[in-house]
């Protein structure tokens, strides 16, 4: 294996397990209260409270990250059709789960996937409502940095033209401009962190490039300035109780985003997002794939192999990986 092709495998393995990790480890923390969470004192991939779930299930994140994957690598290309096809046979026949069957399906996600089962084209799906700024765009979209990546070079987000495929991809479920936008600064901070550059500075410039293009455009300009602290110099330094964990778009970014930057390994950022409570395995999904990139390769820092090992479906977990790596 050359360097280029040990590269495109180490990250494609850090930001499909950096995903599922997060996803599985908050996932049996999912709804509880911060004060409940934190009592919890989860540690290490424990089975779901109802008992259904073993150790090292992950949810409808990861499941709707792998079905994404599977149409971004196999088509070769964004067919909107073929990703809204996989969705409704994870939804329907559990296709893309560790147990053969889906859980924890989003209110607007579940509504777009009925829409496209009474053949309305799939850009035309998402919730278009304020109300339907939920996670579950952001929470599935992080592959498409890699097909930013070699579509645009590692700066995409410098061309106009790759803001396009990011909304269209939430636009599938979610297509309000809040929910664009925060796909938007997930992707940028993905690309940035790919390239190298340190956290605090790759989201300084996710929300430059971001804000460049919804300063000019009235739709997205209102929709940024719900992300606007995320911007601003004191961001990593606002207490807990200053930070929402919430499914809604902008909570979940922040929360993910403030548990990256107050860390300094892998490990430490999901426990932190654990200690929210709330909506963690969607904060962990998201959260997991910006620290799964940003510490691959280190000892002390990386994914817990511990962590790593315990997740289900590990043959799915690393066909999505081998596919990313060969195709992107």
């Amino acid at each position: 294996m050359n360097k280029e092709n040990g590269d495109a495998y180490l990250r494609a393995w850090h930001l499909i397990f950096g995903v599922a990790t997060g996803d599985a480890m908050g996932f049996p923390v999912q709804f509880y209260k911060r004060e409940q969470a934190k009592a919890l004192n989860v540690t290490g991939m424990v089975a779901h409270r109802s008992g259904n779930y073993p150790a090292g299930s992950w949810s409808d994140d990861t499941s709707m990250t792998l079905a994404f994957t599977a149409s971004l690598c196999e088509s070769g290309r964004l067919d909107y059709d073929d990703i809204m096809r996989r969705f409704s046979e994870w939804l329907r026949k559990g296709h893309y789960t560790p147990g053969g069957r889906a859980y924890d399906v989003g209110r607007t996600c579940f509504s777009a996937l009925l829409r496209y089962s009474d053949g309305v084209a799939p850009l035309d799906c998402g919730g278009q409502a304020k109300i339907d700024n939920g996670n579950g765009s952001l929470m599935r979209i992080s592959p498409l940095a890699l097909y930013l990546r070699k579509e645009y070079g590692s700066d995409a987000f410098a061309n106009a033209k790759a803001f396009t495929p990011v909304h269209n991809v939430s636009r599938l479920t979610h297509a309000h401009p809040i929910a664009l936008v925060g796909c938007d600064i997930f992707v940028a901070v993905l690309l940035s962190l790919m390239d190298g550059t340190q956290k605090d500075a790759a989201v300084l410039r996710g929300m430059e490039q971001v804000r460049a293009y919804a300063d000019r455009r009235p739709e997205f300009k209102s929709a940024f300035a719900e992300y606007a602290r995320i911007g601003e110099a004191d961001f990593s330094l606002l207490p807990e109780s200053k930070i929402a964990s919430s499914g809604y778009v902008v909570d979940t970014l922040e929360a993910a985003l403030w548990s990256f930057l107050t860390t300094d390994s892998y490990r430490a950022c999901i426990l932190k997002v654990l200690g929210l409570g709330k909506d963690t395995d969607s904060i962990g999904a998201v959260a997991g794939a910006m620290a799964g990139i940003y510490y691959a390769g280190s000892e002390e820092q990386d994914i817990p192999k511990e962590w790593s090992d315990a997740l289900q479906g590990q043959g799915q977990l690393m066909q999505a990986v081998q596919h990313l790596a060969e195709r992107y």
